[in-house]
């Protein structure tokens, strides 16, 4: 992965050095695409009835973290009042519980990331297009993502990420009154 980054920047780099004419055309764009998703009325919508439909598994999940808490206070305080039987016994069912909460954390992590990749898949959609339309409109040559793209350095001058958010909010409220 790095080996091809490390050409597809030598590349670019080439084909700026040897291209004066072609260089004076080049119009970059850097944008935040993580950002954007978080903030844009779409992500914070997204964000928001993710929320809501994990509300009560992750009620259920502090109700089963608080059990195994007080089980392991009551064996602590009564671990020198109990016979080895009934001490192996809330041993045991302490790992039981915890074994259980460790299963139901790993399934409402499952869903959770299930959920948010389902919610997300329209916004991405919409922002590649949005990204497209808005790099035609204004003539650049490419827009990178600054997380995602290998940049080292990029002056603030080319983040569009602010122009971008704008255009998706836009197109995403367009696209809610159609429906």
């Amino acid at each position: 992965m790095l080996r091809t980054l490390a050409t597809l920047h030598v590349f670019v780099f080439l084909l700026v050095c040897t291209a004066p004419g072609f260089a004076a055309d080049l119009k970059v764009g850097i944008i935040d695409m993580q950002r954007i998703i978080e903030k844009s009325e779409p992500g914070q919508k997204a964000m928001d009835q993710l929320k809501s439909e994990f509300t009560d598994l992750k009620s259920k999940l502090d109700t089963k973290k608080a059990e195994i808490d007080k089980l392991r206070q009551a064996i602590q305080k009564q671990s020198v009042m109990l016979s080895q039987e009934a001490k192996t016994d809330k041993e045991l069912e302490f790992k039981r519980k915890v074994r259980d909460f460790q299963d139901m954390y790993k399934a409402y992590q499952n869903k959770m990331q299930a959920k948010e990749k389902e919610l997300s898949a329209p916004i991405i959609q919409k922002l590649a297009e949005v990204i497209d339309a808005y790099g035609d409109k204004h003539n650049y040559s490419f827009i990178m993502d600054k997380r995602n793209s290998g940049l080292v350095y990029g002056s603030n001058a080319l983040e569009i990420t602010e122009k971008i958010m704008v255009e998706l909010n836009k197109a995403w409220r367009n696209q809610q009154q159609a429906e």
